[in-house]
C-alpha cells in the first residue's frame, strides 16, 4: 500500500506530454571529438585515451547508430569506453578541466553546456577487485541541478497521478559504475550515490502520498530504444523536505521501485 512509482502503468495516457517527441539527439564530430579523446590526460600527464581502429569503431556505434542512442546513454556509453581503455594498473586516474570538460562539449551529451563547467574532477578507481572501477565526479558546488528535457522534464501517468522528473540533482562525490548486461547488450549503471530525482511522485490510490525527491539507484538503458528500467527509492532528503507519516519515513526508503520509462535528460 505504501509503494510508490514512477512507471507508466496506464494503457491510456491522462498524462499531457507523456507521448510528446523525445528531445533531438545532436550530431557529433567525431574528427573533433577524437581530437579532444587523445589529448586527454590525467593529473600525472599519463595519456588516458589511444585512437585505434577498435576505439573508432566503438565511438561509431555510440554517436552514429540507428536508431540514434539518446544524450544520456551518449554519455555513459562514452564513459564506458574510456574505461575500457584504461588499464587496472593505471588506477586511480583523475582527469580535471579543461581536458575532460573540452571532450564532454565536443561530444555534445548535454543539451544544457553549462553543465560539465561545474565538474571539478573525474576519477576512475578499482574499489574491488570483483566488481567494475568507479567513476567518481567532483563539482564546484554544493548542489548542481540538471533540467530535465530542458526544463520540461519526462511525464507519466500512474498511480492515479501525473509523475513528472523534473530535474537530476548531483551532490558532490556523485558516483556509480558502469558494465554491460549480462545477457543482453543493454548497458547498466549501478551503484549510484548522490544523486537524485526531483519532480512530482506518489500516489492517489489507497493512501494519497506526495513525493517531490527519491534517489536513483541503477538505470539499464535497452538497447536499440529510448527507454530503459530505472530503480529508484524515497531519498532521505525528501523527509527532511516534506512531512510524512512515522510508518511511512520507517519504510519509505527501504522499498526500491523498479519501472520502465523513457531515459534522457
Amino acid at each position: 500500500m505504501l509503494l510508490w512509482t514512477l512507471s507508466a502503468g496506464a494503457q491510456e495516457s491522462q498524462c499531457p506530454g507523456e507521448n510528446a517527441p523525445p528531445p533531438a539527439v545532436l550530431d557529433v564530430d567525431l574528427a573533433a571529438l577524437k581530437t579532444s579523446l587523445a589529448a586527454l590526460k590525467d593529473t600525472q600527464g599519463r595519456d588516458i585515451w589511444k585512437n585505434t581502429p577498435e576505439t573508432d569503431q566503438a565511438l561509431e556505434e555510440i554517436f552514429k547508430s540507428t536508431p540514434r542512442k539518446t544524450k544520456l546513454e551518449q554519455f555513459f556509453q562514452l564513459l564506458y569506453a574510456i574505461q575500457k581503455n584504461v588499464d587496472d594498473a593505471m588506477m586511480p586516474v583523475t582527469v580535471q578541466p579543461p581536458k575532460i570538460t573540452d571532450v564532454l562539449l565536443t561530444a555534445k551529451v548535454f543539451t544544457e553546456p553549462w553543465f560539465p563547467q561545474h565538474i571539478t574532477s573525474v576519477e576512475l578507481k578499482r574499489t574491488d577487485t570483483g566488481r567494475p572501477p568507479l567513476y567518481k565526479v567532483q563539482f564546484g558546488q554544493s548542489e548542481v541541478r540538471f533540467p530535465i528535457n530542458q526544463g520540461r522534464g519526462f511525464s507519466s501517468w500512474d498511480q492515479g497521478m501525473c509523475q513528472i522528473a523534473k530535474e537530476l540533482v548531483f551532490y558532490p562525490g556523485f558516483s556509480f559504475r558502469i558494465r554491460n548486461a549480462r545477457n543482453s547488450k543493454n548497458l547498466v549503471v549501478d551503484d549510484f550515490d548522490k544523486v537524485e530525482i526531483f519532480g512530482q511522485f506518489g500516489t492517489r490510490k489507497i493512501f494519497s502520498i506526495d513525493l517531490s525527491y527519491v534517489e536513483l539507484e541503477k538505470v539499464e538503458f535497452i538497447a536499440g530504444t529510448d527507454q530503459g528500467k530505472v530503480k529508484a527509492k524515497v531519498a532521505q532528503r525528501e523527509f527532511e523536505t516534506n512531512k510524512h507519516s512515522a510508518l511511512f519515513r520507517f519504510i519509505g526508503t527501504m522499498i526500491p521501485n523498479t519501472s520502465k520509462q523513457r531515459i534522457d535528460w
